[in-house]
């Protein structure tokens, strides 16, 4: 299907049927993705690896030649998706339009984010490329009525599932009984827990985690090394990027070695966190001691960490737990069992969210509460910690600004991806600058919210109060260890 050869390809008919030559010699990963039978593939790889020209040149030559060859199909549709407009019309419309030049628009929505685009071949085939910008789960309406032969998601990672789930439907239906249909999804490394990086089979391992369970059938994913693409870009292009995010290590994990990463969507919570002194280079060992858990026991998507303090001033987090399923009795219980399992004739104390004491009416009459049901039913008896957020947000910063104050486990991936900048104050608007005043509930909060109810009681004032009127005075802040008490 792919060959290494010259492509030659007619010019803007308008401009007088003028015959250039464009050369694409696709690099090794990508030829192997190009080459790939799949039904849906998917290609990760660093900033500047060539991902995006690979995925032009699949949906505008090789996708149609081989149809109109095997199949005798002279015409495709297909969808290329970007989350934002300003994304997709500064960047992925630009590649295909540098690498197919020759196409028009044939209609142009007034719709923020919807263009279509033809091109004809002189190979003698006909593609039609929509063009979505979708940055938002519900904007998988434009796509509800599509019938396309393909679709492309390029950053896939930055796209809800819903979406993809509505495209992979809308595939094959364009020409009518179309035989075979194709997705395709190019993007920077996600960060292991996103469905992506456990959905494909990989070419290669990823330089991460091993995915967890079986691959979707017929997804393939090809995960680039770093540096493949090094010779056609401007020379020192790597090393400048080095240079300007020096200070900035997991950024250059993801963008120039190409690791699996967390997307910042806001501004991170915690200054100073570095992922090479605050995750362990290996799992924690429980010492024997006394353990201390802290529980977001309030909302549908309870959470929990497991701390030691090996001596004064210093913690580490043994584990986290959470869930997006699990109601707060089926969680504790299983946090509970796992608990008994790691850490055999452990003593606890469990501090949570003072929302989690929060009475409401059950169905059989009379009134409970999360942590009553936390208690009665699983035996695990949470006391109400700090309910102040600024002052255990700086509970937390005071131990990542402390020499060796905290250190994490590496199994705590969702905890350490918050740290990164999963954890973060949202953005006011688009490209405002502005970010709010409390961090964004998603994924990453839960356990965010159970480190700090734990560290507000180890290491925080005594009374949120005290913190207020120290600040206000310029007083010195007194730390001390309340959680005996």
């Amino acid at each position: 299907m792919v060959t290494n050869e010259e492509m030659v390809l007619e010019k803007a008919r308008q401009d007088g049927r003028a015959v250039n030559k464009i050369v694409y010699k696709p690099i090794p990963t990508i030829e192997q993705y190009l080459n790939s039978s799949a039904q849906i593939r998917g290609v990760v790889g660093p900033r500047g690896s060539g991902k995006t020209s690979g995925a032009a040149w699949d949906v505008c030559h090789y996708i149609p030649s081989f149809l109109k060859e095997k199949y005798g199909i002279l015409k495709t549709r297909g969808v290329i998706v970007r989350n934002t407009y300003t994304e997709l019309t500064d960047t992925t419309m630009k590649t295909v339009f540098e690498w197919f030049p020759w196409g028009k628009y044939i209609a142009q929505s007034s719709r923020e984010g919807s263009k279509i685009y033809r091109l004809r071949s002189p190979e003698g085939f006909e593609v039609e490329i929509l063009f979505r910008s979708c940055d938002r789960p519900e904007d998988v309406k434009k796509f509800k009525s599509m019938e396309v032969t393909w679709y492309w998601i390029d950053e896939s990672i930055e796209i809800a599932e819903q979406i993809k789930l509505m495209l992979k439907s809308s595939i094959g239906r364009y020409p009518p009984r179309c035989p075979v249909q194709f997705g395709i999804e190019t993007t920077n490394p996600p960060d292991v827990e996103m469905p992506m990086y456990h959905q494909f089979s990989w070419n290669a391992p990823p330089p991460g985690p091993k995915p967890i369970g079986d691959a979707l059938e017929s997804h393939e994913g090809f995960w680039q090394p770093p540096y493949e693409n090094e010779a056609n870009l401007r020379p020192g292009y790597y090393d400048d990027l080095k240079d300007y995010y020096a200070d900035q290590p997991d950024w250059l994990d993801m963008y120039v070695l190409g690791k699996p990463g967390i997307i910042m969507k806001g501004r991170s919570v915690y200054n100073n966190f570095r992922r090479e002194i605050h995750e362990s280079k290996e799992p924690l060992v429980w010492t024997g001691g006394l353990l201390i858990r802290g529980w977001d026991n309030s909302g549908n998507c309870p959470a929990c960490v497991v701390i030691q303090v090996p001596d004064t001033g210093r913690c580490q987090v043994l584990r986290e737990f959470h869930t997006d399923r699990d109601g707060i009795v089926d969680f504790t219980r299983r946090v509970v069992n796992e608990c008994n399992m790691l850490f055999p004739g452990a003593e606890y104390i469990d501090w949570g969210d003072p929302a989690g004491a929060a009475k409401y009416s059950k169905r059989e009459g009379g009134f409970t509460s999360n942590a009553k049901l936390m208690l009665s039913e699983c035996g695990v008896d949470v006391k109400s910690s700090e309910q102040n957020l600024t002052a255990r947000i700086s509970s937390v910063q005071h131990q990542v600004n402390t020499i060796d104050g905290i250190l994490i486990d590496p199994s705590c991936i969702r905890l350490i991806n918050g740290f990164i900048g999963g954890y973060c104050y949202p953005e006011i608007g688009r490209n405002s600058g502005i970010f709010g005043d409390k961090p964004e509930k998603n994924r990453f909060s839960h356990p965010h919210d159970s480190l700090q109810y734990v560290l507000v009681k180890l290491f925080g004032a005594a009374k949120s109060e005290k913190i207020e009127l120290k600040i206000k005075h310029r007083e010195p802040a007194i730390y001390e260890s309340n959680w005996m008490r």
